[in-house]
């Protein structure tokens, strides 16, 4: 999936990415005062909603009209009649991701159910009993690791085969959009359905529109994302945003109940998973259940986006000091920014890279 380049040459210190917790009372109004983006022009994606994109009624009236909707679903139902061999090729693709996504969780529930006898077990050796719980923790990061890695192998595969970059509906999609978002002071992204909302932000290659690549010999990448205008997102928006996507609801009748991956994010931010509504669809009070989760999450911390949550990250997209996080054991706690080792600055890791972190390009 190639990037593009934006030409951006500048840095922008100054801009962050805001998250917050659902917004089905909406406070957008009050948190755009408090940034100082009263009256800014400001790019709205609601693409999560699907054919209720434009249904932005209350959202426009929370920005006081001074907004514009960026219609990517619209825009990608476009691209689609007038492309159809493309849209063949997606749908192609999104039945494949549908099929690996199923036998994912299959393999996942046998894992989850062996943790589950396994921590019931009452120990006879406390050593034995831990690392048998290690063990199977191990095996549902590695199912999580080999999926994630599988769906990105199938994204590149169909981009490379048939190029969408280079085809004239969706250039000229990019370049309006890129335009629209271009004359905007920030960008606003509300929740949905994140499968298609990142799979608009891709068509549409948002992450360089949104943010330039900044060396970073501290990143494993060599870079970090930078956002070129103030970010604010919720719910699957703010999933969106992140290195990785995990889906989770403890207690749906229809999904299966064990949290899975689902994709990596567009990698806006570093270092964090975020979970919209965690109170709601977590069981906090089983510590178990919320220890394997936070397991599963590691390195990145699990950051619960509840009602009235508002997170702004550092500049560098990193969760700030101070900020409610899960913990290890999975209770919730306030985080602090571990102290890097010493070598961490000069691990010799390659600097100057164009792509972004998680952007379509491989």
């Amino acid at each position: 999936m190639p990037a593009e380049d934006t030409g951006h040459t500048g840095d922008a210190p100054g801009h962050r990415i805001t998250l917050l917790g659902p917004q089905r009372d909406p406070v957008l109004d009050e948190v755009m005062q408090s940034l100082g983006l009263a009256g800014a022009r400001v790019a709205t994606i609601t693409a999560g909603w699907r054919d209720r994109e434009h249904d932005d009624t209350l959202l426009v009236e929370q920005l006081s009209g001074h907004c514009v909707n960026l219609g990517l679903w619209q825009r990608m139902q476009q691209i689609w009649e007038h492309d159809p061999e493309l849209e063949r090729a997606d749908r192609h693709r999104r039945q494949v991701l549908t099929e690996m996504q199923e036998l994912y969780v299959i393999g996942l529930q046998h894992a989850v159910e062996a943790c589950t006898r396994i921590r019931a077990h009452e120990p006879r050796d406390e050593r034995v009993h831990r690392m048998a719980v290690e063990d199977v923790l191990g095996v549902m990061r590695g199912l999580d690791e080999r999926h994630v890695s599988r769906v990105a192998e199938l994204h590149e595969e169909f981009y490379a085969t048939y190029e969408p970059h280079h085809r004239d509906a969706v250039v000229q999609g990019r370049f309006e959009v890129g335009r629209l978002v271009g004359d905007c002071d920030a960008v606003v992204i509300a929740g949905g359905h994140v499968g298609v909302l990142l799979g608009t932000l891709h068509m549409f290659n948002l992450a360089p529109a949104l943010a330039h690549a900044v060396p970073d010999p501290a990143d494993p990448r060599g870079v970090h994302a930078r956002v070129d205008r103030p970010v604010v997102a919720w719910g699957a928006g703010a999933m969106a945003l992140t290195e990785r996507v995990l889906l989770f609801y403890d207690d749906s009748v229809v999904a299966p109940g064990v949290a899975e991956v689902l994709m990596d994010g567009l990698g806006l931010t570093r270092g964090l998973i975020a979970l919209p509504s965690a109170a709601d669809r977590l069981d906090l009070k089983d510590h178990d259940r919320m220890q394997t989760l936070t397991h599963r999450c590691r390195p990145r911390v699990a950051l619960p986006l509840d009602h009235g949550d508002r997170v702004t990250l550092t500049a560098d997209g990193r969760v700030p000091d101070g900020t409610r996080v899960f913990g290890p054991d999975g209770t919730t706690m306030r985080y602090a920014a571990p102290t890097p080792p010493a070598s961490a600055t000069s691990a010799g890791h390659a600097t100057g890279a164009s792509a972004l972190p998680g952007e379509e390009g491989a």
